[in-house]
């Protein structure tokens, strides 16, 4: 992921930048996929190396095989 100096990221920016829509995000947050900061009941944030992480767990390789 690109280099982020922000300590936390909204919900709507972090969704972007995962390319799915905050709902989805949403839903890995509430069955403890990745973690957020909750400043308040609607106010969702992440932090950018729990971003990371989650792209990380997430990483499929794929061989050029598998595209046939």
């Amino acid at each position: 992921m690109a280099e982020n100096k922000r300590l936390i990221i909204p919900l709507k920016d972090a969704a972007s930048m995962l390319s799915m829509c905050r709902q989805t995000l949403m839903e890995y947050v509430k069955k403890g996929k990745i973690p957020c900061v909750r400043l308040a009941e609607n106010a969702v944030y992440f932090r950018p190396q729990d971003l990371d992480a989650f792209i990380s767990d997430h990483l499929t390789m794929y061989s050029p095989s598998s595209f046939n």
